[in-house]
């Protein structure tokens, strides 16, 4: 026990409080104190309140502790909180968001080649805002859930507004959709799918997530109908590698929009798998039109189809012949 006095004492003494500046201290200094086993004692009964949610008998304890270890166990507390992801009550919120206005007082030196510059001790204020970020994100998302399980989320109302504000929302909608009911997942699509006259859609990053997590064709029709951008064009990518009946199916409705067409018929064309008879149909009545021959003919060509394409040249007087020829001449 004298032991341990004599070292606050010590700590006292070599981290000399000046109100009007900051104290730089060593980083060996710094880590003593971290590793103090009196201020660790402290800490576990500051987290004993904090998880009690007793929050002014907490704040009144990390008052009372005296400088510089009030700003380790301030450092210490936090930590412990983010790194055991406990829950925070609107209290603790509240506390901890008190700990962003709080300046800290002692810095440690850092040098590395041709620099150095001075870094909080003890730095509770970035787990702090860590810490507050997360909340409020988590609230969010508690919040979405309860709208969306609850049916009273409109899709166009909740997705129309400020950019940030539409940004952010779409960010929810993409990471908790999956985690929502198949119930709710439906009548979210339904907003979109059972409109007479289509006025509004969502981004194609969000029409993309319903559609992979729904497998609901008719939202599919609308994200064909969609300008092509890269969330789209990866759809089509990602379904030519599942290469099922639903996903070829989706690749040739696909193929109707003249923005989809060259990128729906070469991944058409790559699925690994021996042609159908209803792909092979859709094949060749592209190869006779005009516009589309030449793509789907080099991308039959890439992939090996050159014996089928001299077969259809042969047999079949409707296909744009110049297209295959071009593509089979060395």
């Amino acid at each position: 026990m004298q032991q341990g006095l004599l070292f606050s004492l010590f700590l006292s003494l070599l981290f000399a409080w000046t109100p009007a500046s900051a104290v730089e201290v060593s980083s060996t200094s710094q880590q003593k104190l971290l590793q103090d086993n009196q201020l660790q004692q402290k800490v576990s009964e500051l987290v004993d309140l904090a998880i009690k949610d007793d929050i002014d008998a907490l704040s009144f304890a990390v008052e009372r502790i005296s400088l510089p270890q009030q700003e380790a166990a301030r450092f210490l507390l936090l930590q412990h909180l983010e790194q055991h992801q406990v829950s925070l009550s609107e209290n603790l919120f509240q506390f901890v968001e008190k700990q962003k206005n709080i300046v800290p007082v002692y810095q440690v030196l850092e040098k590395g080649q041709g620099y150095e510059f001075s870094v909080p001790a003890f730095d509770y204020i970035a787990i702090a805002h860590r810490l507050t970020k997360q909340w409020k994100k988590d609230q969010s998302v508690v919040s979405f859930m309860l709208k969306a399980e609850g049916g009273e989320l409109n899709l166009q109302d909740w997705l129309t507004g400020p950019d940030y504000l539409v940004q952010q929302r779409e960010d929810l909608l993409l990471s908790e959709f999956v985690h929502l009911s198949d119930k709710v997942q439906h009548q979210l699509v339904k907003q979109l799918t059972d409109v007479k006259v289509v006025s509004w859609l969502p981004s194609s990053t969000v029409m993309v997530k319903m559609a992979q997590v729904t497998g609901y064709a008719p939202l599919y029709k609308l994200l064909w109908l969609m300008r092509a951008d890269f969330y789209v064009e990866q759809e089509l990518e990602r379904l030519a590698q599942r290469g099922d009946d639903f996903s070829i199916q989706q690749i040739m409705l696909a193929a109707d929009n003249p923005r989809l067409a060259t990128n729906a018929l070469q991944c058409l064309v790559k699925i690994p798998k021996p042609f159908s008879n209803e792909v092979k149909q859709f094949l060749v009545k592209r190869l006779e039109n005009s516009a589309d021959a030449p793509i789907v003919a080099q991308a039959l060509a890439e992939q090996g189809y050159q014996p089928w394409l001299k077969e259809l040249l042969n047999n079949n007087r409707r296909v744009e012949s110049q297209a295959i020829l071009q593509v089979l001449t060395p």
